[in-house]
């Protein structure tokens, strides 16, 4: 069964993109277990191909694809509120593998995955160490909305998030809600609880080293001088996301009792960083 749902883009030039992708080289690749996803890369726009597009959120089959057409219209919601998502202009599904189209993200990631090139990583960290104050706690104010309208932020890859200098952060890959919203759990997230992880994505420290550590690698190239600044800038950068939290009325202990976690302390101890961070 064929099902093709647009939002506000025409569908001739929706097609024209599909049917380009057979002549191109994705940009970019994922798989999260359940849905394998290959980037296309347009002037304007982006064109995911994915498998098992009639799932969300890992378990929850939507077969009318429904979910999704429901997603769509949250997206273009929080985004008509100037909050700096990535939304859904059109999707299409056949049998169950499709493609969806989005508008491209702005610039570039916070650190592209997989890249464990010290030049590379002293870029972008002196780059954001620069970032305003006001752009950290709109970063923070986006994440609590987004979540408390339902949609998982993906915090798992510091490139589902991308900073542009003039819009700031943008999320991307957002496409499914939370298990509350499928009726899988009666708790329903809070958007300040939840957040409290991606308001720390800026940093250049694993989120959950016990998944993976491409810090150690990247540290173990440095001269004692390039790990010095590394860590004044990383701190600058840190500062900044915990001050962006308690703008946004996180509370220090909220903050405090998350830094203290399984998701940061295993870098902090065995690196002997300052506090959340492992430089």
């Amino acid at each position: 069964m064929k099902i093709e749902k647009y939002f506000g883009i025409d569908r001739e030039i929706v097609q024209q993109m599909i049917a380009a992708t057979n002549n191109m080289t994705h940009e970019k690749s994922g798989d999260n277990g359940f849905q394998n996803t290959k980037v296309f890369l347009f002037d304007e726009y982006a064109v995911l191909k994915m498998q098992n597009i009639n799932v969300r959120n890992v378990s929850t089959p939507d077969t009318d694809l429904k979910h999704l057409e429901g997603l769509a219209e949250t997206l273009l919601e929080l985004q008509s509120k100037g909050v700096n998502v990535i939304p859904i202009l059109a999707f299409q599904s056949d049998d169950g593998n499709g493609y969806i189209v989005q508008p491209r993200a702005k610039e570039a990631e916070l650190y592209e995955r997989g890249v464990s090139d010290k030049n590379y990583v002293m870029e972008r960290v002196k780059r954001l160490s620069k970032v305003p104050q006001e752009h950290f706690d709109k970063f923070v104010a986006d994440a609590i909305a987004i979540i408390d309208a339902g949609v998982i932020v993906d915090f798992m890859g510091k490139d589902n998030f991308f900073y542009h200098e003039t819009i700031g952060f943008q999320f991307i890959d957002l496409n499914a809600h939370d298990d509350y919203e499928y009726g899988l759990s009666d708790k329903k997230p809070q958007g300040k609880r939840a957040a409290l992880p991606i308001c720390f994505m800026p940093c250049y420290f694993d989120t959950v080293p016990k998944y993976r550590d491409t810090v150690s690698s990247v540290l173990a190239e440095m001269t004692d001088n390039e790990r010095a600044f590394l860590t004044e800038r990383n701190k600058i950068i840190f500062n900044k996301c915990k001050t962006a939290a308690i703008n946004n009325e996180i509370t220090e202990e909220a903050i405090r009792e998350m830094l203290s976690s399984e998701w940061f302390i295993p870098h902090s101890r065995r690196k002997g960083g300052w506090d959340g961070g492992v430089v």
